[in-house]
């Protein structure tokens, strides 16, 4: 079986069609789909890649293996070969397909009746399919019930024995749930619970250090990884610090009150789950979001919205920043106290003598999750080779005695091998050899894009470079908050020469940030001080979560 791309036009259809059953038999997928009878002729289904920008769009024909006529509607059956299938990561959904005077229109497969398993049926049952290169693919309800396929690297929880340890969990809960009640627990987490680095730390650590457990009256605990590079700063806690995935983990995750994180609730736990008797009450509970960056130069998606979110508090920097949380992701007001992050706290210029500029980018959304080629084909990839490999910028740093620390965003750090420098001038640091803060405090410059990070250089007073080569098809595809252009902590460069030419000027006038940004600071942060992790636990203590 060969799939080929849909070589005719597609229009967005206004009617839904239902997912009737779907099952995974080895490296086969059946499916049946419920479609309403309208008069227009249903042709078949598409499987559609959930794609970002226009030249990544791809859309498979999948001709069906036949259709029935059961009086109101008309259900359409399909196989589709997992193994012959031109999967890519990470989201690909499925839709109708019919046609209407000659058009073509395309409608989605939501979520239909749902049947329930058994305990038994749940732990035996796989409902994915593992390539032979590691990868699985396996149904996903997304947003709005939409029927959908992920595709992934296989992780360790995709396995019968995980879901055995989900189930035992359940069962000591069960059993003696009451007594463990009493403990008022809360799990403090970072993404994937795989590091110990942002505000969700500074905020565990301050908790530890000043006896906030007694204050807040609760038990605190964190979650991590216990291969995480990071865990080892945790060692001083070890009493309150939970392996991820470990059966007390899956235990303290089903009785916590209250989840707290730099990102959503679903860090704590799966991530891209494929089946899970814990997951469903992961989404239930209630959760402070402590916020990752300040939004300002990048639009968080619409999971992050408040009714997706459903977070009971979501901190801020600044009245400017809450009015963007209140205003862009509907949080009611109340819910959003300015306390600053817990993470400036830890912030200090530690750069002293040392003369190093740190360029760090942010992903784009269109290069998540791609494989090796396809992003060492894009234009982010080419441009960040030619800075690091570029002749002039590196006679430069070996004139002036400086040091470039390309370091690149952990959502696309499994490709920094693919980069590379020709200077022991340029050094390519892998995520974990060195902690981004480090990076950020000992640095005298940064260049960065649209990435948060500039908000935590700008509250330590140092200057930023500001390299949006892309701003059109990033305003596109992701947006900002603020005026790009005005409302910047930085200067902006678009070209390979402007951005060569502001690094040089910084050296030259010894880092000085310039007056004009540097006033522009004193009115975007509420505070500066040291005190964030305090104001947040006051904040968490006054609304008695």
């Amino acid at each position: 079986m060969s799939y080929e791309k849909i070589a005719f036009e597609l229009n967005k259809a206004k009617v839904f069609s239902k997912l009737s059953d779907i099952k995974i038999r080895g490296k086969t997928l059946t499916l049946t789909v419920s479609s309403p009878k309208k008069h227009f002729e249903w042709i078949g289904l598409m499987l559609g890649y959930n794609w970002k920008i226009e030249e990544d769009r791809e859309e498979y024909f999948l001709k069906p293996d036949g259709f029935r006529d059961t009086g109101k509607r008309i259900e359409i059956d399909c196989t589709i070969d997992l193994e012959e299938f031109p999967f890519r990561m990470t989201h690909w959904s499925f839709y109708a397909v019919y046609m209407c005077d000659g058009i073509y229109y395309y409608s989605k497969v939501l979520l239909g009746s749902k049947k329930k398993e058994s305990r038994l049926q749940f732990l035996l049952s796989k409902d994915y399919y593992k390539t032979g290169d590691g990868h699985i693919v396996f149904v996903y309800i997304g947003s709005g019930k939409q029927v959908m396929l992920r595709f992934r690297e296989s992780a360790s929880y995709d396995n019968r024995l995980f879901r055995a340890r989900e189930l035992l969990a359940k069962f000591i809960v069960h059993s003696f749930g009451k007594r463990m009640k009493k403990k008022k627990i809360w799990l403090i987490y970072e993404k994937r619970c795989a590091k110990a680095q942002d505000n969700g730390y500074y905020l565990f650590k301050y908790c530890m250090e000043n006896d906030m457990e007694l204050y807040l009256d609760r038990k605190i605990f964190f979650v991590i990884d216990k291969n995480s590079a990071d865990r080892k700063k945790l060692d001083a806690y070890s009493g309150h610090v939970l392996n991820f995935l470990s059966l007390k983990h899956l235990i303290y995750l089903i009785m916590c009150d209250l989840l707290v994180s730099p990102d959503s609730r679903q860090h704590a736990y799966l991530w891209q789950c494929q089946k899970s008797a814990i997951d469903y009450l992961v989404r239930k509970k209630k959760h402070v979001f402590l916020g990752h960056g300040v939004l300002a130069m990048k639009r968080l998606n619409d999971s992050f919205l408040a009714r997706n979110m459903r977070s009971v508090l979501c901190t801020a920097t600044s009245d400017l920043e809450a009015g963007i949380i209140k205003n862009e992701l509907g949080f009611p007001g109340y819910a959003v106290p300015v306390t600053g992050y817990a993470r400036f706290d830890a912030l200090y210029d530690t750069s002293g003598d040392s003369r190093e500029i740190l360029l760090m980018p942010t992903h784009r959304s269109w290069l998540f999750g791609v494989e090796r080629d396809i992003f060492t084909a894009s234009d982010y990839y080419h441009r960040y080779m030619a800075i690091l490999n570029s002749d002039e910028l590196i006679s430069y740093l070996e004139q002036k005695d400086v040091y470039l620390n390309f370091y690149l965003h952990p959502s696309i750090g499994e490709h920094v091998s693919a980069f590379s420098g020709k200077s022991d001038r340029v050094r390519i640091i892998r995520f974990g050899e060195v902690s981004l803060d480090d990076l950020m405090m000992r640095c005298k410059l940064l260049v960065t894009d649209y990435s948060s990070v500039a908000w935590d250089v700008f509250y330590m007073g140092k200057p930023i470079i500001l390299y949006q080569y892309d701003m059109e098809k990033y305003q596109e595809t992701w947006g900002s908050y603020i005026d790009l252009e005005k409302d910047s902590p930085g200067e902006r460069a678009q070209t390979h020469k402007e951005l060569i030419t502001l690094i040089k000027s910084y050296v030259d006038n010894g880092f000085e940030m310039k007056t004009e940004i540097l006033d522009k600071r004193e009115k975007t942060f509420t505070y500066i001080d040291h005190n964030n992790s305090r104001r947040i636990c006051e904040a968490l203590r006054s609304r008695a979560l």
